[in-house]
């Protein structure tokens, strides 16, 4: 449970319990090399505890929104 009460944790969760900002969770889950070690096992202790899963569909949009935002409509 996340701590809104919402069914699934968030990223803004997990920062929250690890003393991070959820970009340093973010750069965890897409590129762990450039955190430091002693953020990056908190973060995945955090995860671990909570439950944490990505969000399939959020980061299908994210990318989706990455290639069309320098296009003119």
């Amino acid at each position: 449970m996340a701590l809104d009460g919402s069914e699934k944790p968030t990223i803004y969760d997990v920062a929250l319990v690890a003393g991070v900002s959820h970009q340093t969770v973010s750069r965890v889950l897409n590129c762990p090399e450039t955190v430091r070690p002693v953020n990056r096992h908190r973060v995945l202790a955090v995860i671990a505890y909570l439950g944490y899963e990505r969000n399939t569909e959020a980061e299908r949009l994210g990318r989706l929104h990455k290639h069309t935002a320098g296009t003119a409509e």
